[in-house]
Formats: structure tokens, sequence, C-alpha cells
């Protein structure tokens, strides 16, 4: 799991709320939010996943090239020159 660190605002209330279930679990205060949100929204699911990968890959290729092209330019060897 890629963590982003990501700043939030809470009222005092909310604080002493999630201190008080830190100290009586001893989880960290970033673990029993990510755990409220799992709670609250839910897991992504496989489809919601999947998008976010492509995404996070989209432009990876700088140049795009026919699929052969593509894969000759990695390759390499003397079974490539006929040898």
């Amino acid at each position: 799991m890629t963590l982003t660190r990501t700043q939030i605002s809470l009222s005092d209330a909310d604080r002493r709320a999630l201190e008080a279930a830190h100290l009586r679990t001893g989880q960290s205060m970033s673990s029993l939010i990510r755990d409220a949100i799992r709670l609250a929204y839910g897991e992504p699911s496989p489809s919601e996943r999947v998008e976010s990968a492509l995404e996070a890959t989209f432009g990876v290729l700088l140049a795009q090239r026919a699929g052969e092209e593509s894969v000759d330019s990695v390759r390499s060897g003397a079974r490539l020159s006929g040898s």
C-alpha cells in the first residue's frame, strides 16, 4: 500500500476522540483515520483499482511505437542477427 501524506483539520472534540482511541488501542492516529475512512466509504472495487493503476501509468511511454518495433528495441543478442 502506497501512502500519501495528507494534512487535515480537526475540531478539538475530534482530536480528543482520536487521541483517546489512540491511547486505548495503541494504533497510530493515521491508522485510525485510515480505518475510519474504510468503514465509512469502503474499499475501492477491483475495477477502481485497475483504473487507478492505469491512470498512474498514463504517459509512461514517451514515444508510441508499433508492438514489434517496441519489443525489438529492448531485445539484444545474437538471435536477432540470425546467427
